[in-house]
């Protein structure tokens, strides 16, 4: 049985069969990330058990069988995060963006996380910019940072998604240098937005349900899918240009 096929009998039946295999398959992978995220096997397993349970109950609404294990991977990671925010924990624990290997596979230096400057432990504060920050992504490029996140190379990383890894670096550094000037100037940007897109785009940006946010500002979803594209289209060209000015400044 491939995978969509039996995405798509776990979502359509919810059978034990079904939902058996699906454990058979990702249960692991997503319990060491877990695992990585938390540093607590038994609260892994914990966090990991409850994730395939809330796919269970909320199976009629993923409805689309291939978003189901992307479903799963973010639903157990967002789960560890909250985990270590209850717990008060002041280290972080997950991973940072890795430096990818270079093509020829030779291993980078560490360089200074996407976020902010590298630091021994991250805040809080920064947790919460990364959660924010992959909400920018398209689905493409985060299974790219999914994967980053849980350490594999480009190699790898090319093999799971049907690419090449020269294909995988180019597109994580067209990813940074977006990402990483919104990373700094996030606040700002989301200052300066009209009232209407400000709120869309704070309540998108903290993971709420697109349903809610139609609840929430009375409009419907596809308007808010088409708000947070043209507001995301709007930054990488603002930091992009403001990117460019400097450089030319500087120059002079």
């Amino acid at each position: 049985m491939n995978d969509n096929v039996l995405n798509r009998q776990f979502l359509e039946t919810g059978s034990e069969e079904a939902l058996n295999l699906l454990m058979q398959e990702h249960y692991e992978p997503i319990r060491a990330s877990v695992t990585k995220i938390i540093g607590n096997h038994h609260d892994a397993d914990e966090i990991t058990n409850q994730t395939f349970l809330k796919a269970f109950n909320k199976r009629e609404t993923i409805k689309y069988p291939d978003k189901l294990v992307q479903w799963l991977w973010t639903t157990a990671k967002n789960a560890a995060i909250d985990h270590i925010r209850a717990r008060g924990q002041g280290v972080n624990r997950m991973s940072e963006f890795a430096t990818l290997d270079s093509v020829d596979g030779e291993r980078e230096a560490a360089e200074a996380s996407m976020l902010a400057a590298q630091q021994a432990q991250q805040t809080e504060t920064e947790r919460y910019l990364l959660r924010r920050l992959l909400r920018l992504l398209p689905e493409k490029d985060l299974e790219v940072v999914e994967h980053l996140l849980d350490e594999l190379r480009p190699s790898e990383i090319a093999e799971a998604i049907g690419s090449t890894a020269e294909a995988v670096q180019k597109r994580w550094e067209r990813m940074r240098e977006w990402l990483s000037p919104i990373a700094y100037n996030l606040d700002e940007l989301i200052d300066n937005l009209p009232p209407q897109e400000r709120k869309i785009m704070e309540r998108y940006l903290d993971n709420q349900p697109l349903e809610e946010i139609t609840k929430k500002e009375s409009i419907s979803t596809t308007d808010v899918e088409v708000c947070v594209k043209r507001v995301i289209k709007r930054w990488k060209k603002t930091v992009t240009q403001n990117a460019t000015t400097k450089v030319k400044r500087e120059s002079n």
